[in-house]
């Protein structure tokens, strides 16, 4: 358990380190705001189709 959790926190600080530019950051922050949405607008669609 010790191993793996320095496993973690080793990968987590190497995958900070990465630079990200600041137009692939842009696209994921737009892609999540998407999926985002997506997500609300099929729990609103379901939550309709089930009150009719």
């Amino acid at each position: 358990m010790e191993k793996v959790q320095h496993l973690t926190r080793s990968a987590i600080r190497r995958a900070s380190t990465i630079e990200m530019p600041q137009q692939a950051r842009q696209n994921l922050q737009n892609l999540f705001i998407n999926f985002c949405l997506i997500l609300i607008c099929l729990l609103l669609i379901c939550i309709i189709v089930m009150l009719l």
